[in-house]
């Protein structure tokens, strides 16, 4: 909200005034209020510079002091003056003079504490029970106006104080002046949290207060960094960016130990195997993930959909059908998710996993199974959905529509591009899904690792008691880029020409500056330059000379810098801004918009600006909003741009290779430089996105060394693995087997955040 002038009454602590001929005047800031309402009746206590005047007003000599706020404190009234408040307070609206009054005069000071308790039934003795009702609510909005207020002032903004409100309620400030650090759990920052607690409340730098937050800050920036969990060498790691290196004074690495142990016994972390430290959040997490996946592995029940004899006719009238014939990995990968009801289907790009869902479709149909297909990103699923035939959905647009009831009866959810699945989607997934619901990740553990923390499908693969069929026979690939691909994939640098027209290459840059006529962005735009119809872009990262920032920035400046801008009209500048968009321009979606049909990673073209704006109407000639342009999106549809949209839009013709996972183009262009994005599963998945032609730009050396180091995943420190195996051993049950690289029979069957000080009682407000 803005500022806010009011006026009131200088007043001792059981609400007498001083002298009522004297009013202060109160100019109270926005960024001081923040969203706290100023209301009459209510008691505030401000200190701030003061200024007095006397006027006359009808004849009386009144004195004016005015007051410019360094602090603002919000006070409830004590005594008879809540009857003051309850009558002219909007919160308290329809009690009026009479029923506070005659509150007051039942309950006396009473009064507060059923407020505080929220006791309507007693409130019911003078009100209906609608008003006491609403009178116990608006009493506690004065509450959390007051704490609100309160967390404000010492440095905590109005979106982390509600989180803090919802949790602790009206013990908030009491609970924070406790343990200040507690505010660490609600993303407020480390320097605001640890300068508030040594500031106001006198904390040392030893307090076992403090050295438990700063753990519970290193875990969380480990958290952000894809971890579940630390050692205590990763967690010392973090500390010194915590606490900052150790001092003669505060010697910290010592007193590390015996924080863990005071840690562990209040539940902010548990200590596991190996001394392995799990933050409680992630280990929930995991924890309920592999008993999701234990649950099904250890099912006694028959797993198999239909039987051999029944799955081997399905599949040779679908290779009939299909004019094709699957190889024996194909079949066996068939065969383990038919005969399990959690599976995993691995391979490289190429291979043709869509053929095997294909394929156990079939089988899954014959069964009465239904099918929900899902992925992680809107594009993925689309492709999924392409390739199949059939609906598919992100698995957030599934857990947000799907009713329970339309999850009775025989199901299976397959997950495509399961590499990009993070630990939390997979335990809001698992946490949704009925136990009977039968679950199949199809995926490559060797492209990149989750956006999110933590692995899954990287976590399983691999483990002996997970059913898995790994495919590795390409067949969609021109022989140069698979080779290539495959090489990477294995750590293996390729020999790679420096022919631009060769299927894949690598062209060296001879600078790798942001510009000049040999850097590695005008290297890049020449190349796209060479067929931009059929051209990508792929980035490591967004920032640096090899970013989609500056890419997109050098495509836009020589292809559509001279087209006509997309602006919106300022009424601060009476005039038209510019958007930074331009009639042409490659356009990429960065959120998921479900209303318009759109999602993250969605892109587009600007084809039309409409100047002035046309406001559009819906099928019932309702108006839906002002169109100031159209995009043609990758789906085929033509979309209008909406003011509101434009925050949630950017220049797409270089993209990261994030985004462009489940995508693919005829040509792709690379630009490379060492960064610490680039390790080899970024470069195998841009390369396969790719149908005919990659071009890789930039530092040779620092592919090669990207591709021989270890995958970033390997570094990556989680528990699901661990808390599968111990789920497992716990509930031992029917014999399972990983049936990768076992030969294909057709019967079997396999089972994972100079001045005066008064305190007024409020007669009159402006908002400014």
């Amino acid at each position: 909200m803005g500022g806010c002038i009011f006026a009131g009454l200088a007043i001792d602590a059981q609400g007498n005034v001083f002298d009522a001929r004297a009013y202060y005047v109160v100019r109270a800031s926005g960024a001081l209020l923040g969203e706290n309402r100023v209301q009459v009746g209510q008691w505030w206590r401000v200190d701030g510079p003061c200024v007095q005047r006397t006027s006359l007003v009808n004849g009386f000599e009144v004195a004016e002091r005015q007051i410019e706020p360094t602090q603002l404190d919000f006070l409830l009234p004590s005594g008879e003056h809540v009857v003051t408040l309850m009558a002219e307070s909007d919160d308290f609206r329809g009690i009026g003079y009479g029923k506070a009054r005659k509150l007051w005069e039942t309950f006396g000071n009473r009064l507060f504490a059923l407020l505080d308790e929220g006791d309507v039934a007693t409130l019911t003795k003078v009100l209906t029970a609608a008003s006491a009702t609403h009178a116990v609510a608006a009493w506690a909005l004065q509450g959390d106006t007051r704490t609100l207020q309160w967390l404000q002032g010492h440095g905590f903004d109005t979106t982390i104080g509600r989180k803090i409100l919802k949790f602790f309620g009206a013990d908030a400030s009491v609970r924070i002046e406790e343990d200040p650090y507690r505010l660490v759990s609600f993303c407020a920052t480390w320097k605001a949290v640890d300068g508030l607690a040594r500031s106001k409340f006198s904390i040392r730098l030893d307090d076992h207060r403090r050295l438990r937050g700063a753990i519970e800050e290193a875990l969380y920036r480990l958290f952000d960094s894809g971890h579940t969990c630390a050692t205590r060498a990763m967690l010392a790691e973090r500390l010194v960016g915590v606490f900052g290196p150790q001092t003669p004074q505060f010697r910290w690495r010592t007193l590390i130990d015996a924080a863990l142990d005071q840690g562990h016994w209040n539940g902010s972390y548990v200590l596991g195997y190996d001394d392995v430290i799990h933050p409680t959040g992630p280990l929930v997490m995991e924890t309920a993930v592999a008993q999701a996946i234990a649950q099904r592995l250890l099912d006694p029940s028959d797993q198999s959909v239909v039987s051999g004899t029944e799955l081997e006719r399905l599949l040779q009238r679908y290779e009939t059908a299909e004019g094709l014939a699957l190889n024996d990995e194909q079949r066996q990968a068939v065969y383990v998710a038919a005969n399990n009801t959690f599976a995993l289907v691995t391979g490289g790009a190429g291979v043709g996993k869509t053929t095997v869902l294909k394929a156990i479709y079939a089988a899954y149909e014959r069964a009465g199974i239904r099918i929900y297909q899902m992925a992680l990103a809107g594009r993925a699923a689309k492709r999924m959905q392409e390739s199949t035939g059939r609906p598919a959905a992100t698995i957030a647009s599934f857990l947000r529509n799907v009713g329970r009831e339309a999850l009775d009866g025989s199901l299976v959810v397959v997950v495509d591009e399961a590499s990009m699945l993070d630990i939390v989607t997979m335990h809001r997934l698992c946490r949704e899904l009925p136990a009977h619901a039968r679950l199949l990740l199809v995926g490559d553990p060797g492209q990149l690792m989750p956006v999110g923390p933590g692995l899954v499908l990287h976590a399983l693969v691999g483990l002996p008691q997970i059913s898995s069929s790994e495919l590795k026979v390409v067949k969609r690939y021109g022989d140069a880029i698979a080779r290539a691909a495959q090489a990477i994939r294995n750590g293996v640098w390729p020999t790679l020409p420096a022919d631009p027209t060769a299927p894949i290459s690598m062209l060296a840059c001879a600078t790798l500056r942001h510009d000049g006529p040999d850097s590695i962005a005008e290297t890049v735009l020449r190349l796209y330059q060479v067929d931009p119809g059929n051209t990508q872009i792929l980035c490591a990262r967004r920032n640096g000379p090899d970013g989609t920032r500056g890419l997109n920035a050098a495509c836009q400046a020589a292809l559509t810098a001279g087209s006509r801008p997309l602006t919106l009209w300022s009424d601060e500048h009476d005039s038209a801004v510019r958007t930074g968009f331009h009639e042409n321009d490659l356009v990429l979606c960065t959120r998921n918009l479900w209303s318009l049909g759109l999602q993250n990673g969605s892109l587009g073209r600007l084809v039309q600006i409409e100047d002035p704006p046309r406001m559009l109407t819906n099928d019932a000639g309702e108006e839906s909003g002002l169109a100031i342009g159209w995009i043609l999106w990758d789906d085929g549809e033509r979309r209008p741009v909406f003011e509101d949209m434009l925050d949630d839009l950017e220049l797409g013709f270089a993209i990261t290779v994030h985004k462009a996972q489940g995508s693919q183009w005829p040509r792709v262009v690379i630009p490379v430089t060492g960064n610490r994005l680039l390790d080899r599963t970024l470069l195998y998945t841009a390369i396969t996105r790719a149908q005919e032609q990659v071009i890789l730009v930039g530092d040779v050396d620092a592919a090669r060394a990207a591709v021989e180091a270890m995958p970033r995943a390997h570094f990556r420190q989680v528990g699901l693995t661990g808390q599968l195996l111990s789920q497992l051993q716990a509930r031992p049950s029917r014999q399972l087997g990983n049936v990768n690289n076992t030969p294909y029979e057709p019967d079997l069957l396999t089972n994972i955040e100079p001045t005066v000080a008064e305190t007024l009682s409020l007669t009159h407000i402006e908002r400014y």
